[in-house]
């Protein structure tokens, strides 16, 4: 008999192993050992590993619960990468890059991925121009932080204390969300 959760948990299983290794990095084996099921329950469940990989989606970038001013976006958008990075937390931006580079279908994931980075920070900004030029110039910004701080080890905790780099990088993000906010002075 099949567990009632199951399904959840052979997500979360593939998604930290995708996450640590990479879809090609990754077998139904070792899914299945992570969940503590069955590779056939896998198989049953997504009948293969595209399916799964593409089925589990990337991390969602949490950013509903920042509901703040505009004014300290930038600064809390930062923060949240830098305090990721401190505790050894995987990166909704680097989980979405990564799965959209390790995709068997990367166009295909590439326009998902893209339509709910931009869909998340287009709410959270109000950024309702026709091509969300904000939404996209802070997706920009942050994917290149997370991948920076964490992928090529730029301002290194131990060289450059956390809150310089968060006074130097969050105007930058922030100059988004305030020309964003002249522009469409009506929204969110």
């Amino acid at each position: 008999m099949t567990r009632p959760d199951s399904r959840s948990t052979i997500i979360a299983a593939a998604r930290e192993l995708f996450s640590e290794h990479g879809y090609k990095g990754v077998t139904i084996r070792d899914i299945a050992a992570a969940a503590g099921v069955s590779p056939a329950l896998v198989i049953k469940h997504y009948r293969g590993k595209a399916e799964l990989f593409n089925e589990m989606g990337p991390h969602e970038v949490p950013l509903a619960e920042l509901d703040l001013p505009r004014s300290g976006m930038g600064r809390a958008l930062v923060q949240k990468v830098l305090t990721r990075r401190e505790h050894g937390v995987p990166d909704g931006w680097l989980v979405a890059a990564s799965h959209v580079r390790d995709s068997p279908e990367p166009d295909r994931s590439r326009e998902e991925t893209r339509g709910k980075l931009l869909d998340g920070v287009s709410a959270l900004i109000g950024d309702t121009t026709p091509e969300r030029r904000y939404a996209s110039a802070i997706c920009c910004q942050m994917l290149g932080l997370a991948e920076g701080v964490r992928v090529l080890g730029m301002f290194p905790d131990d060289e450059v204390p956390r809150d310089e780099l968060l006074e130097l990088y969050a105007p930058i993000v922030q100059q988004q969300v305030d020309a964003c906010a002249r522009a469409c002075p009506n929204a969110r």
